[in-house]
C-alpha cells in the first residue's frame, strides 16, 4: 500500500512541524526522566545508608550514638551557660551560687 499519494501537499509543513515538536518533546521527557532517576537514586541511597546504619548492630554504630549524645550534652551545657545568668538574676537558687552566677 502506497501512502505517499494520499498525503495532501498542503499538510506537509504541518507534518514537519508535528515531527519536530514530537522530537523536542521526546528530548525533554528524556532529560526529565534522567533527572527524576537521579533524584530517586539519591533518596534511595540515603535511605539505604540509614538502614545499613541501623542494621549494623550495637558494635558498629555505638560510637556514632555516643558522639551524638556528647554533642547534645555540649549543646545543653552551652545553652545552660548562656541562659543561666539571666535566669539567676530573676530567680536565684543554690545552683546559681554553686556555679558563681550570683555572689
Amino acid at each position: 500500500m502506497d501512502l505517499l499519494p494520499m498525503i495532501d501537499p498542503a499538510q506537509l509543513p504541518l507534518i514537519a512541524v508535528g515531527c519536530a515538536l514530537l522530537c523536542g518533546a521526546l528530548l525533554v521527557v528524556g532529560f526529565l526522566l534522567q533527572a527524576l532517576s537521579g533524584i530517586i537514586d539519591l533518596l534511595l541511597g540515603i535511605l539505604g545508608a540509614l538502614v545499613d546504619f541501623l542494621q549494623a548492630g550495637p558494635g558498629a554504630w555505638l560510637g556514632c550514638a555516643l558522639a551524638i549524645l556528647a554533642l547534645a550534652a555540649c549543646a545543653g551545657i552551652a545553652f545552660l551557660l548562656i541562659d543561666a545568668p539571666s535566669s539567676c538574676a530573676a530567680h536565684p537558687t543554690n545552683f546559681c551560687r554553686w556555679f558563681g552566677f550570683i555572689p
